[in-house]
């Protein structure tokens, strides 16, 4: 039910699913983005995907974020904001039921930090409200960061492998810890791999030592080549950040909360004169994800 509590982006998405499709939805849902700290290491960040959804004759899909394109059917190519709501609506049932969809990710695709695993997500919880349970699974099913955004638990990481999951203490703010996102508003972005094994090492030091123990191992992991990336986590390890990594477009490290303003500072002031904007930096802390 939405009412005065219920967030703002939720409420806004609500808000253009009644313009669009002339009545209010009949299910709405929020799945988080996992950020793959390493990979197989993953967290539920506070922001992701809302997808609303109600009843219809056919097939709508609408991006609150590409509103310029209208809306989109399963008929023919669909387009690259539509793809992981139309696979998830298309595996729902054969023939897929009738539904209007409006999508809402919540942070910009630039970042590359939105991998669809929480489009899929946030699709899937809508659909099952208003159809319920699917007929079976969808592509994006095992993907690490498809099942963190339906299992993460708050103040935990997900380990996971093909077929298991684990929820690893680490919790942030008893550390007095934050994750920094550093959104460095570089257009670019790029899947690097991790040391085969760091997910598992990360976990024994996490259980060993507690949180302050991943930052190293984040450092470890970043690869280094990239001149903007590479000048990020310099500047921000020089300021107080345990460690970091590239991750997507943006540079993610792990810092106590008093550095976190110092950081900042040191950032803006590194980097602003190669950058089209300063960069923004985002702090978040393990969250727990929407439940099934």
């Amino acid at each position: 039910m939405i009412g005065p509590t219920t967030s703002p982006e939720i409420r806004m998405t609500a808000y253009v699913f009644e313009r669009v499709h002339g009545s209010p939805p009949t299910a709405i849902h929020r799945a988080l983005i996992g950020l793959p700290l390493l990979d197989g290491l993953t967290i539920a960040v506070p922001w992701g995907a809302i997808v609303a959804a109600g009843p219809s004759s056919g097939h709508s899909l609408y991006s609150v974020n590409h509103h310029t394109d209208g809306a989109a059917s399963l008929t023919g190519p669909v387009p690259h904001w539509a793809r992981e709501p139309a696979a998830v609506l298309n595996s729902h049932a054969d023939p897929a039921p009738g539904t209007h969809l409006v999508i809402n990710r919540e942070l910009p695709a630039e970042t590359g930090l939105l991998t669809g695993a929480e489009t899929a997500a946030a699709t899937f919880l809508a659909l099952r409200a208003l159809h319920g349970p699917p007929a079976g699974p969808h592509p994006l099913t095992g993907h690490p960061a498809y099942r963190t955004a339906l299992h993460a638990r708050a103040a935990h990481a997900v380990l996971t492998t093909p077929r298991t999951l684990e929820h690893i203490p680490f919790d942030l703010a008893a550390a007095d810890l934050r994750v920094l996102i550093v959104d460095l508003g570089a257009r670019h972005s790029s899947a690097l791999p991790t040391p085969p094994g760091a997910a598992a090492r990360a976990a024994a030091a996490l259980r060993a030592s507690g949180p302050s123990a991943l930052g190293p191992l984040l450092t470890d992991a970043h690869t280094f080549g990239d001149p903007l990336p590479d000048r990020a986590l310099r500047t921000a390890l020089s300021a107080g950040a345990l460690g970091g990594r590239k991750i997507g477009a943006c540079v993610v490290a792990l810092a106590p909360t008093t550095a976190v303003p110092v950081i900042r500072r040191a950032l803006t002031t590194r980097l602003t004169p190669d950058l089209p904007r300063p960069p923004r930096l985002l702090t978040a802390l393990p969250t727990a994800a929407a439940g099934l």
